[in-house]
């Protein structure tokens, strides 16, 4: 009986390892910062950015969950069409297809009423998690 305890405790501290946060999709989350955190100076943005993490366009633990901003640019964005192979063989297509899409969102108005790129350039992450 104590061998089959400690081989239930080994499997949970397993699967407790293998565990991972949800994760924007790499391509979204580089664009993200390269068009509107790195070397932009705005030391604010970088630092929100940074503490959101995945919840710049998410909240909660599932990538399923997506805040207004994430549900903004999954209306112009099909995540099937953002592979790493399609990201690596078309960059700059792909670079050209999210630059269009982000811009778009920026002048959207998230629930709360804010402009999403003004609260960019305020230093806020945009997304707004919905009210439960």
């Amino acid at each position: 009986m104590k061998k089959l305890g400690l081989f239930a405790i080994l499997v949970l501290f397993v699967l407790g390892l293998s565990a991972r946060p949800a994760l924007a999709l790499p391509v979204f989350d580089k664009f993200f910062k390269k068009h509107y955190v790195e070397g932009k100076g705005n030391a604010a943005l970088e630092e929100s950015v940074k503490e959101a993490k995945c919840n710049v366009c998410h909240y909660g633990t599932s990538k399923k969950n997506r805040n207004d901003y994430g549900m903004a640019l999954s209306d112009l964005l099909d995540k099937d069409n953002y592979k790493t192979a399609r990201v690596n063989e078309e960059p700059d297509v792909v670079d050209k297809e999210l630059k269009e899409a982000f811009e778009k969102v920026e002048k959207m108005k998230s629930t709360g009423g804010a402009v999403f790129g003004e609260l960019i350039k305020a230093g806020k992450v945009p997304g707004t998690a919905p009210a439960e």
